[in-house]
């Protein structure tokens, strides 16, 4: 099963998603956290902070490792997802890829009322990191 790496960026009270595009096989549409498949080479985190980096351009400056979701390998997006808080990076996020088509900061209710986020057992997560504090 893959490995993939997510950062989740925090500003605010609020964590940064972004829209997957609508060509996308896996999770098209769906507001997802940034990140990729691990490298043979690589950690989780340091495939997080490139993740990070080619896709909305930011640096991980300070962040710490929150959770594993595992999903079945039944399902068409199965496999363990390493999910990071990020509290400080450098850079402005913006979208510099076709995998993405848009970047939204999202606070703890806006997506306890999301319905489109991929994995869905992101949710979950998202609010409890959001409301852990810095």
């Amino acid at each position: 099963m893959p490995e993939i790496a997510i950062g989740a960026l925090l500003r605010d009270g609020a964590v940064l998603l972004a829209r997957r595009s609508a060509e996308r096989k896996v999770h098209a549409s769906l507001w997802s956290l940034p990140g990729g498949h691990v490298n043979i080479d690589e950690t989780p985190a340091n495939t997080m902070r490139r993740e990070l980096l080619e896709e909305i351009g930011v640096t991980a400056e300070q962040w710490r490792f929150v959770s594993q979701i595992r999903l079945a390998a039944a399902l068409q997006d199965s496999g363990t997802f390493h999910l990071y808080r990020v509290d400080e990076w450098r850079g402005i996020p913006q979208i510099l890829d076709d995998e993405h088509t848009e970047l939204r900061w999202f606070t703890a209710s806006e997506i306890a009322c999301e319905t489109e986020l991929a994995p869905p057992e992101l949710g979950e997560l998202l609010i409890a990191v959001i409301h852990s504090g810095g």
